[in-house]
């Protein structure tokens, strides 16, 4: 139990580090909560099951440490035969979020995202 309670004080400061090293702020209650319930649900499995809960631990350590949670940052990791790919979002052509169309007859909707990925027409008529 003493690695997996290691790994999770480790974890805590690695998140503060990041937070202070980046953003110049303190992190949010919310992220120590995280590591917390985290480590806890580890911290709860049966005697036997120490040693692996102590490497499931660690090894969310390393993650942290190699940023592989960060949503803003693209993985960086390339597997073979893999060609390296920059995405971000909703992809190439990402229609506006709130699209205003006309209809027949001279009303108006607001739809949500609009696009063929979502099922909207293909070339919407825009209200003047």
């Amino acid at each position: 139990m003493r690695g997996l309670l290691l790994a999770a004080l480790v974890e805590a400061s690695l998140i503060s580090w990041r937070d202070l090293s980046k953003q110049k702020v303190l992190p949010l209650p919310s992220d120590y909560v995280a590591v917390a319930i985290l480590y806890g649900a580890l911290g709860l499995l049966p005697a036997k099951a120490a040693p692996t809960a102590s490497l499931i631990g660690w090894g969310i350590v390393l993650a942290t440490f190699l940023n592989l949670f960060d949503p803003t940052q693209p993985t960086k990791l390339i597997f073979p035969g893999q060609a390296a790919q920059a995405t971000s979002g909703l992809g190439g052509g990402a229609a506006p979020s709130n699209a205003t169309v006309a209809q027949a007859g001279g009303l108006t909707t607001t739809l949500g995202p609009s696009g063929p990925q979502y099922g909207t027409p293909a070339n919407p008529t825009k209200a003047t």
